[in-house]
């Protein structure tokens, strides 16, 4: 991710200048506690009051089921709910209007074997779209302090490994350390539907969780 740029020493350098400059990165691989899914129902028809309607009988049907399920009403939250004009087109012409209505719920789970049943049962309740699966972890915070420990020792071997291939001393602590801004984590998973199986299963794997430091250490020549 970063280059492997080492500014490496010469004895013509006056002494406030004698530096090098190293980079470390952590990774730390943690298991998920947390999923979120979103679940969309969408309607059409010429009458917009049709389509509202349609679209709201559907979506407390699924509201109710997630309860059946034993969702908690605070795991659940609208994340998006548009209405838009839909056209078919005859010689360039808009013709056919009706209107589109498309009301999205986020659940949250911390139950994984739970997801696949959930699918299941909302989609049989008229949910059409599914999307956007996502595990996260509560630990995040624990988890970058572990990547971070990481980079930093990764950091330092470097620096190290450079003072010894070219004999010289390198101070203890660092210049300067600078914690660069780290990609989001990325979790591994897999979302799979298959015909032997009467359950959507659904695979959370492990989330990555990465950090990336820039180090600068003063050094000087051994005498």
């Amino acid at each position: 991710m970063y280059p492997n740029y080492y500014q490496m020493p010469t004895r013509t350098e006056s002494v406030s200048n004698r530096t090098m400059k190293v980079y470390g990165t952590g990774k730390v691989m943690v298991e998920p506690n947390i999923a979120s899914v979103q679940l969309g129902v969408v309607t059409e028809d010429p009458s917009l009051t049709k389509a509202q309607q349609e679209n709201a009988r559907i979506m407390n049907q699924v509201i109710q089921s997630l309860n059946e399920l034993g969702v908690p009403p605070q795991a659940i939250q609208t994340s998006s709910f548009t209405i838009r004009p839909i056209f078919d087109y005859k010689d360039g012409k808009p013709v056919n209007q009706r209107y589109q209505v498309m009301n999205t719920l986020q659940v949250m789970l911390t139950d994984f074997e739970a997801i696949g049943a959930i699918i299941d049962r909302t989609v049989l309740e008229g949910v059409n779209r599914v999307f956007d699966i996502q595990f996260s972890t509560d630990q995040q915070a624990a988890a970058y302090d572990q990547a971070l420990q990481s980079a930093l020792e990764d950091g330092t071997r470097k620096a190290s490994t450079i003072a010894q291939n070219f004999h010289v001393v390198l101070d203890t602590i660092p210049l300067k350390i600078i914690e660069q801004t780290s990609p989001s984590p990325v979790a591994y998973k897999a979302f799979s539907a298959s015909a032997e199986s009467t359950t959507t299963p659904i695979q959370a794997g492990q989330i990555e969780v990465e950090a990336n430091v820039e180090l600068l250490y003063r050094y000087s020549f051994v005498q």
